[in-house]
């Protein structure tokens, strides 16, 4: 994630590539992106098919699928596992769009880019809605800095000693 935030430090700001947050879906970037770093290790693009234990004790499996449905020593299929990170990556949209939603409703507009809204829905996809919502960096885009926000991006965690 790190190469695509500098990425967004580095591009010329073209305002005719922001759109309306509250519009935008992950696109094939993302997906692509999310099997890589969250599948298998071993084997970049191809998910875990059984479950494992993470920081916290947090069982994963597939490509990042965490919660309660996640019991010790479970396994699925690589059908399974893609469904469960659309179903993820969905709520996860699902989260930055109300984020958004809610700024509308406040009287504020802050567009972004595809690139944009797909970093934003990774980081909740791996910290979750409410750690997002409760960041630093989630405060400066909506004050509109586009820059400040992608260098605060850049130090996130959400726990000490979690990777994601």
């Amino acid at each position: 994630m790190r190469h695509i935030i500098k990425r967004i430090l580095k591009e010329e700001i073209d305002k005719s590539k922001f759109k309306k947050a509250t519009t935008l879906k992950g696109s094939q970037w993302l997906f692509d992106f999310i099997r890589n770093e969250e599948g298998d290790p071993k084997h970049k693009g191809q998910p875990v098919l059984t479950s494992y234990k993470v920081g916290g004790d947090v069982q994963t499996i597939g490509y990042g699928h965490t919660g309660d449905d996640v019991k010790p020593n479970m396994t699925i299929t690589k059908s399974e596992a893609t469904q469960l990170m659309y179903d993820d990556l969905t709520h996860a949209a699902d989260c930055v769009r109300r984020l958004f939603k809610m700024w509308e409703g406040q009287n504020v507009n802050v567009p972004i880019t595809q690139n944009m809204f797909d970093v934003l829905v990774s980081l909740v996809f791996n910290s979750g809605c409410g750690g997002v919502r409760g960041s630093d960096f989630i405060l400066l885009l909506k004050k509109g800095d586009y820059n400040k926000t992608a260098k605060s991006m850049k130090t996130y965690r959400l726990k000490k000693g979690f990777s994601g």
